[in-house]
């Protein structure tokens, strides 16, 4: 963009999971705005402003240079949202250039109107992508980024990163950079990084609703046991909130029928990106309502880890909570198959 220095467009969408490539970008574009003598920007975002006052603020005439308008959050808007946008977009105001950022993928009509007048970036693994290529993606990004910060990181190294750390490219970076501080010079190496990076509960809990998934009995209490047990043990209130969020989006999924799309899921649910797209994958492989059926037992599971009687089991209440947890476990891999 700033670098052929083509003229200015009057629309860019700048999305992707890298969120801290998508804020470079932004940055970038700001200063050539700056640059070029422009305005300074206005920034709304999308889930408190109408689509409608987005276009009032790009078709003000402006006799300063260019009006930058940013819009973050701009997957927040669904289709009908996002309407006034796409009619404006149709011919937009040639003094105004218009940033949507967010994070996930913006609707179809909303994105295909964004390539026709003007550029799409995006940073980060495909929505679509495979789980191979894009637990690859997570590695590649991670031995680039400490490679960004002066040190070497071997693949194998990297995946344990990402295994810990779980598939968020702005912590990644961070880790990154403190390993490359830690290193000073040298390889980093599995030693350092276990020494230095501590797990992220949700990775193992969203590990964990793929087990019960794939109706793996083992894994599902080997992976409990995993989480309750340890220096840092995960609170049982962390499953829950992960599974409960997981199989909301399988449950909304199955009842958006067979020809739903990951852009349809997140709209309905607010999940964007790959956590969209794997719901929509497991909607399609657990039995007809199960979703309901374990979004259910999960409301259950909530109640019990609050007041329930098995709270003064074991050692403390912690115990009880586990074992109501194990409960719940057990149930949703009969639930998923029926």
């Amino acid at each position: 963009m700033s670098q052929t220095r083509e003229p200015l467009g009057p629309v860019y969408a700048i999305w992707g999971e890298d969120r801290g490539k998508v804020e470079r970008a932004l940055h970038r574009l700001q200063q050539r705005v700056q640059t070029e003598g422009g305005m300074p920007p206005e920034v709304s975002d999308a889930a408190q402003t109408p689509a409608v006052e987005i276009v009032a603020a790009c078709e003000t005439l402006s006799f300063g240079g260019t009006r930058l308008v940013i819009v973050r959050g701009a997957d927040a808007w669904r289709a009908d949202d996002a309407a006034p946008l796409v009619e404006y977009l149709a011919a937009p105001n040639p003094a105004t250039c218009l940033a949507l950022i967010s994070d996930g993928v913006v609707t179809p009509k909303l994105r295909a109107a964004v390539e026709a007048a003007g550029q799409i970036l995006t940073f980060g693994p495909d929505p679509k992508a495979k789980r191979t290529e894009r637990t690859k993606w997570f590695v590649d990004h991670t031995v680039a980024e400490c490679h960004r910060f002066g040190a070497k990181l071997p693949v194998a190294v990297a995946r344990e990163i990402v295994r810990l750390v779980g598939e968020d490219a702005m912590s990644l970076s961070h880790e990154a950079a403190k390993l490359a501080s830690a290193a000073a010079g040298a390889p980093i190496d599995k030693e350092l990084v276990t020494a230095l990076v501590v797990e992220n509960p949700e990775a193992k809990a969203y590990e964990l609703a793929d087990a019960v998934v794939a109706g793996n009995r083992a894994k599902v209490f080997d992976l409990l046991d995993e989480l309750g047990v340890g220096d840092k043990p995960t609170d049982p209130a962390v499953i829950h909130s992960t599974l409960s969020r997981h199989f909301r989006g399988i449950a909304v999924a199955q009842s958006l029928g067979d020809g739903a799309t990951p852009d349809d899921v997140g709209e309905a649910t607010g999940l964007k990106g790959y956590p969209a797209q794997k719901a929509l994958e497991h909607s399609r492989v657990v039995g007809e309502g199960s979703g309901e059926r374990c979004v259910s037992r999960l409301a259950s599971l909530e109640l019990d880890l609050r007041v329930s009687a098995f709270g003064d089991l074991g050692r403390s209440g912690d115990d009880g909570r586990r074992f109501v947890l194990e409960l719940a476990a057990r149930d949703l891999l009969g639930l998923v198959r029926r």
